[in-house]
């Protein structure tokens, strides 16, 4: 009897020591914390063609739209490059407001340096009547994403300058074709105005419900008729600019680097937990448990808030421009 314990004791023994080495040198790290892959979003749920459309009857301008776009709580829930923080979007003005018709480009950067049109928005006199028309990019929102309305071409009113606090005040013109000089934004990845700080993504559901209220304003689906008819016509820039890396996101119709892009990301992210990495050829070294997962914005390369609120690159050093403050 004391023989049989002794065997069974043995084999406890040897078993658990088994496995603790084999769990050792197993190929996944040791204690190590693996992010899931973010989910696959598509990359047109976070920004709403419809609610721009209307966005841009309030506007007279590129400079006040991209506030409008870039503001917390606003129509812009747009997250490319998958980090869980909304997007900085771009405005650039093209065409002249002196012969009736205007254009404002809508890009971002989901990496630095990789330029990624979303949409344009393009507005023409047509009397007393500014006549708008919405197109987003085909591969975030494939073919026929046109959305249309019009509205006066005259503010009834001049909206409220924002606050010192908020990044003070700005040009806001009284008509969409006031004469002007053309609005080049100077911002982009890593460096943005005093106004903008980069803020978490929200829930598509919530953002959903947030959206209705733009959905059932006058906005109509097609090309606007007036535009479709007329002979005036202005080059946007930025038409069809496709980032080759960064986005992560579900497009569309992606053209052949940003799905390998995407594709060779999903290898690289593990899964969950303690298991074996999904990825093959993983090294076998044994890592610590991370403390903390970072919470930091569009990557390390980001700059921090000076103590004016700006934010500073070197590699925008040299632009002057500025929201004022």
């Amino acid at each position: 009897m004391n023989a049989l314990k002794t065997i069974i004791i043995a084999v406890l023994v040897f078993n658990g020591f088994y496995s603790i080495k084999s769990w050792l040198s197993s190929d996944s790290p040791q204690g190590s914390y693996q992010l899931q892959s973010a989910p696959d979003i598509q990359a047109a749920e976070g920004f709403d063609l419809k609610a721009l459309t209307a966005v841009a009857k309030e506007v007279r301008g590129g400079q006040e739209l991209e506030r409008k776009l870039n503001t917390e709580g606003g129509i812009n829930n747009l997250d490319l490059n998958g980090d869980d923080k909304v997007d900085y979007l771009s405005v650039k003005e093209f065409g002249d407001p002196k012969s009736g018709k205007i254009g404002f480009a809508i890009t971002t950067e989901p990496e630095k340096g990789e330029v990624q049109e979303i949409a344009e928005v393009t507005v023409e006199e047509n009397g007393d009547r500014a006549e708008i028309q919405v197109v987003g990019n085909e591969q975030i929102y494939g073919s026929q994403a046109i959305y249309n309305d019009w509205t006066p071409i005259e503010r009834a009113t001049q909206p409220a300058q924002p606050t010192a606090q908020a990044g003070g005040a700005y040009p806001m013109y009284s008509s969409f074709f006031y004469p002007r000089p053309l609005y080049m934004s100077p911002f982009g990845y890593g460096y943005y105005p005093p106004f903008f700080s980069p803020f978490s993504m929200m829930a598509m559901g919530m953002y959903g419900s947030r959206m209705s209220g733009y959905r059932t304003t006058t906005v109509r689906q097609g090309a606007n008729s007036h535009q479709r008819s007329s002979n005036k016509s202005i080059a946007n820039p930025d038409k069809g600019k496709s980032a080759n890396k960064g986005i992560k996101r579900s497009l569309k119709s992606p053209s052949k680097s940003q799905r390998a892009f995407k594709t060779q990301s999903n290898k690289n992210v593990r899964s969950g937990g303690f298991g074996r990495s999904k990825s093959p050829g993983a090294s076998a070294t044994r890592r610590q448990l991370p403390s903390s997962r970072s919470t930091g914005g569009f990557g390390s390369s980001r700059s921090r808030a000076t103590s004016t609120g700006s934010f500073r690159s070197s590699s925008y050093g040299s632009r002057s421009f500025s929201f004022g403050k």
